[in-house]
């Protein structure tokens, strides 16, 4: 058992850390390459698990109080849609918009909105034209204004190639020679109207996918448009408000990254990264369209809130149905990603480089393990689990308030789980062990104590000490008649299997009816009821085991008589009392036991068995305690045993296999005549007495009392104040 441990042990903890490093590395691979394969699959869960608990730890570090120095958002409400009266919003309302923004300052407006059909006429006035000619007239002095549209998906349709306008704002490239990220098409069906991609205005993607488990943490910032790349809706805008176009470099797997004052972004084979989200409209100060259409053009809070800024356009109302779940809240409106990445790019404000990231989760978990194991060499339990929290809260703190705040991605989940495991793998461990090994120790001492003995040892191994109790109880003895004359007769292996299945038979009823195991002295068996577990009426229980014993001994017989063996003839006495119970012995050497005058007085009913001629004796503290309708008695004699003084009552316990059990008249006639011998009118008590030894020749105690009858009428100076009283003068 100990080597199985000592193996498992290592072999499990070797297992799991194994499995954290390898899912480190390959939520890295999943994140970056967007493909689908057997490591992605087998990852898919456990990096939904990874990515909670970093979007619960990145939740933790938002500041509310912060602002956006350079972004703005513009949203359509529901306040400003029911104002407006209409969805969706008129084209001249997008105009007035683009030219309330320009009379404020804004530098670069992006409007989260697509147009992709054309709008019919109002009047004499196209509100197309109108739009397209807010546009024009917005995109003078450097400013820009972008349109968005969206990438075909599987079953839609697509153009069939990229309009010539896009090339105006197509981004520059730095390609391993023959290696492209992923083709991406437009879809037809969200691209903007000819008329106001002829205005030369900025055009964006606004196409993200989600992850495995519905939440929206990447954004594409580049796509791969017919060989041309081209920019999502927050790079283009971000480049036209810094006024400085990037590079992007493309490796030989098709990932890339893109340098912005020194700093790199990391790129997948989509184009995609991670948005590190900074928060909602709590952190970028906000304008509802309504307010933005209906103030003057001199307002001196709209001025101060766009004056040279980039604004975003996007829709908050409920109806608009542009509700995503982003890693800071469950729904938020699609907008907020493409802020939150111009926030990204304007400020650099991106995540450190996935092999530092790396780099630094081995570290933790590496560190974690050594310390862990180190630990276990001490073998405390509560020690290892203190230090299991230590080490959890250490690296909690350790990226709360300096990984995080630095944009290292830890993948604490997969190194939690490694300490966990190990640490519940190795617990498991050692209480299969201490099971095993409480099961070893019950299946050993079964053997020689009774199992209820080894339950209370193992529930309370404090009990397992030199000592004893006071408890009231019923011990049991027995022992084999002339046992020294039948072993003469036998072999020492017919003597050992003879002992052996009496032993057996008669142990098996002391544990059925609920009694312990004592000891064996050679042929004889010492048994208590009710200890070291209180079991309600114990004499009771000890009573019926030792008639069960008497009626087993006759089947036992017929098959030492088949085997030509002697058979067995036993006596069995108890008595019921107080007695000191508990474990005696020496410090290193000891056995439950029972100790006492009342021990005493059992193991000498049972020596009185032979001299009365019965087989079960018990004395008046045993049967005072017992339901007497539910068994026969007669009453035998009152004897003081060697070594007291006072007389005790006791009487014999009948059995199916005695021969007064089916003659109900006979023993009826015996108590009737005992109680006339207590009357002391003997004459007549002998005569009874002499009619029961007449018929039932074998019966000692009847024999007994006819001549004590006699000689007691016949001597009437005998009749004393105690002349029903034996005593004894020999063990």
């Amino acid at each position: 058992m100990k080597f199985i441990t000592r193996s498992l042990r290592p072999l499990g903890m070797f297992l799991i850390f194994t499995f954290a490093t390898w899912a480190i590395f390959g939520s890295i691979f999943v994140r970056n390459t967007g493909s689908s394969n057997f490591f992605v699959n087998i990852l898919e869960y456990t990096i939904s698990f990874e990515n909670r608990f970093y979007d619960f730890r990145m939740g933790s570090q938002l500041n509310p109080e912060y602002k956006s120095p350079d972004i703005r958002f513009v949203k359509i409400d529901d306040y400003s849609l029911q104002k407006i009266g209409s969805w969706p919003i008129p084209r001249t309302v997008h105009a007035k918009m683009l030219n309330k923004l320009k009379a404020f300052g804004a530098k670069v407006v992006a409007l989260d909105v697509m147009f992709p059909e054309k709008s019919p006429n109002i009047g004499n006035t196209s509100p197309d034209a109108a739009f397209a000619q807010a546009i024009k007239d917005f995109q003078t002095d450097g400013r820009r204004v972008f349109l968005a549209f969206t990438f075909a998906e599987e079953g839609e349709e697509s153009l069939a190639e990229a309009p010539l306008e896009m090339l105006n704002d197509a981004v520059q490239t730095r390609n391993v020679p023959e290696v492209d990220m992923v083709a991406r098409k437009i879809n037809r069906f969200t691209f903007p109207i000819e008329e106001f991609v002829t205005t030369e205005v900025g055009l964006g993607s606004i196409s993200n996918s989600d992850d495995s488990d519905g939440v929206f943490r990447k954004y594409q910032l580049i796509a791969n448009i017919d060989t041309i790349y081209y920019g999502s809706l927050a790079f283009n805008s971000f480049e036209a408000f810094s006024g400085k176009k990037n590079t992007v470099r493309i490796f030989a797997d098709a990932t890339g990254e893109l340098v912005i004052n020194n700093k790199v972004l990391e790129l997948s084979d989509m184009a995609e990264t991670k948005i590190r989200y900074i928060g909602g409209e709590e952190v970028f100060p906000t304008a509802n369209l309504y307010d933005v259409i209906s103030k003057p053009d001199n307002d001196p809070e709209m001025i101060a809130l766009f004056k040279d800024k980039m604004v975003f356009v996007g829709s908050t109302a409920n109806g608009a149905h542009d509700l995503r779940a982003s890693p800071i809240n469950s729904k938020m409106p699609g907008v907020f990603a493409h802020l939150n990445m111009a926030h990204m790019l304007n400020h650099q404000y991106f995540y450190q480089l996935n092999n530092d990231s790396v780099k630094y989760s081995l570290c933790v978990l590496f560190i974690g393990m050594l310390i862990f194991i180190f630990v276990q060499y001490f073998g405390n339990a509560f020690l290892d689990a203190v230090v299991i929290f230590v080490i959890l809260g250490i690296c909690y703190l350790a990226d709360r308030y300096y990984f995080l705040p630095n944009g290292y991605e830890l993948k604490l989940f997969y190194c939690f789980f490694c300490f966990i495991a190990c640490y519940t793998w190795n617990t498991f461990l050692q209480f299969y062990a201490a099971a095993k090994e409480k099961k070893q120790i019950k299946g050993a001492f079964s053997r020689y104590v009774a199992p209820t003995v080894v339950d209370e040892m193992l529930k309370d191994p404090d009990n397992i000490q030199v000592g004893g109790k006071k408890m009231d109880i019923t011990c049991l003895f027995s022992d084999v008649r002339d046992f020294t004359s039948i072993s003469e007769g036998m072999t020492a292996t017919e003597l050992a299997h003879s002992l052996n299945r009496y032993m057996g038979e008669m142990t098996d009823i002391v544990f059925d009816t609920k009694g312990t195991l004592d000891k064996y002295i050679g042929d004889a068996i010492v048994a208590l009821w009710g200890a070291p577990l209180q079991i309600g009426n114990h004499a009771q229980f000890a009573v019926e085991g030792a008639i069960k014993m008497m009626e087993a001994l006759p089947a036992i017989n017929e098959e030492f008589k088949q085997l030509g063996r002697p058979e067995f003839r036993v006596g069995i006495g108890l008595n019921s009392g107080e007695c000191s119970v508990g474990n005696m012995g020496s410090s290193r050497i000891f056995s439950y036991t029972a100790l006492g005058d009342n021990m005493n007085l059992g193991a000498r009913l049972e020596s009185l068995c032979k001299h009365y001629g019965a087989q079960i004796l018990i004395s008046e503290y045993t049967l005072a305690r017992l339901d007497v309708s539910q068994m026969k008695t007669r009453p035998i004699d009152r004897v003081i045993v060697k070594g007291k003084t006072t007389p005790v009552a006791i009487f014999e316990v009948l059995h199916k296999f005695h021969y007064l059990w089916a003659d109900d008249e006979a023993l009826k006639t015996f108590n009737q005549a005992h109680q006339l011998f207590m009357n002391k009118e003997f004459a007549t008590a002998q005569a009874f007495f002499e009619g029961l030894s007449t018929k039932f020749p074998e019966d000692k105690p009847s024999k007994r009392f006819k001549d004590l009858c006699k000689k007691l009428h016949n001597q009437p100076e005998l009749v004393t104040e105690n002349f029903d009283v034996t005593k004894m003068t020999e063990k």
